[in-house]
């Protein structure tokens, strides 16, 4: 077996060589790959089922997870038969240009949900934390930004297919990605570029909106024992404050599902492009790789689990909506579902 030591990842002459790996490894991986595949249609699958079929309902928050569904659900279908079959083959079979397509594929599908995720935490944090800015809370905002999340995905992926860095084999030689070990200017400018827009500040940027949302949550959930409070807030309003509180614990646990999906990738990428990429054998390099591939079901995992309008449409589809699913952002009308959560409560100073 060839070791990461002497292996040219950026400089492929033979793309159907055997892989870096023993075939009863590269049998459970595709294995593996077989179940992610299975789960990101039947999951993803079920949940634009059930948004489509209430479409009455929708509110733009919803237009964010319709998009992160369907990408996901694109993944499975497009990018994950490729690198499942050749792992039960023990070889990449597709040669050259559809390692490309697969590699595209890949980011394609990771800048798109990073993308997604961060604007959507972004919407949360207007909601929320700035009310004020309920003006920006609209549908055609959120169509806006998904629009730049896919275009943002297009610019990662398609420019190692017009010369800034290329696509290649990694790892074991079952899948493709793009090169992180070439000390050239041109790998290196992409790879630096690529951390800092495409992980490190969409990252900063969900860490800081889904703290500042979580505070202003907890701050609201503390009023809600003064009988001051509740002597001048109306049940319909603390109905929304609760619903805020399931929709910030959702959102926050669909980007924990991508994040920890993603960061073992990312921490392997980082340590090959800028420190030794010996330190990474073939198989470090692609057990990261098929971990992230996992995002296509965690996502929607998460979502279910945490979504009790989702869970009883998944459980039961005949379940009607009912006045008691309140708390559910699909279920309740657009305006309550959209309204800003404020948590200072504004008394006339003729009543105080």
């Amino acid at each position: 077996m060839m070791s990461n030591h002497s292996y040219n990842y950026c400089n492929i002459q033979d793309w159907a060589q055997p892989a870096l790996a023993s075939c009863h490894v590269l049998k459970w991986i595709g294995s593996y790959l077989c179940f992610v595949f299975l789960c990101g249609v039947v999951l993803n699958g079920i949940i634009l089922t059930i948004h489509l079929e209430n479409r009455k309902r929708r509110s733009p928050i919803e237009v964010f997870i319709l998009a992160l569904c369907f990408s996901n659900l694109a993944a499975a279908i497009l990018g994950i038969p490729l690198p499942l079959t050749s792992n039960l083959a023990c070889r990449w079979l597709y040669g050259k240009y559809l390692c490309y397509y697969e590699g595209f594929v890949a980011y394609f599908v990771g800048m798109v949900g990073l993308y997604l995720l961060t604007s959507l935490s972004l919407n949360r944090y207007w909601m929320i934390v700035t009310p004020h800015r309920e003006y920006l809370l609209t549908f055609q905002t959120a169509y806006i930004s998904v629009v730049l999340s896919v275009l943002g995905g297009l610019f990662w992926a398609t420019t190692p297919m017009f010369g800034w860095n290329n696509y290649t084999l990694e790892g074991v030689l079952t899948s493709c990605s793009i090169c992180w070990q070439a000390r050239t200017v041109n790998v290196i400018s992409y790879n630096v570029a690529m951390f800092i827009f495409a992980y490190v500040l969409p990252l900063f940027i969900m860490a800081y909106c889904n703290i500042c949302i979580y505070l202003k949550v907890r701050e609201v959930t503390r009023m809600k024992a003064s009988r001051f409070v509740q002597r001048h807030i109306s049940k319909r309003r603390w109905k929304r404050q609760t619903m805020e509180r399931h929709i910030a614990k959702s959102v926050f646990l669909v980007i924990l599902a991508f994040t920890v999906a993603w960061t073992p990738y990312a921490i392997a990428a980082f340590i090959s492009s800028f420190f030794s990429p010996t330190l990474i054998s073939p198989l470090g390099g692609t057990l990261p790789a098929i971990f992230a591939k996992s995002s296509i079901c965690f996502n929607p995992l998460t979502y279910i689990i945490s979504n009790s309008h989702i869970r009883s449409k998944v459980f039961s589809r005949r379940i009607p909506f009912r006045s008691s699913d309140v708390y559910s952002p699909v279920k309740l009308p657009y305006q309550l579902a959209n309204a800003p959560l404020k948590s200072q409560i504004v008394v006339n100073n003729s009543s105080k």
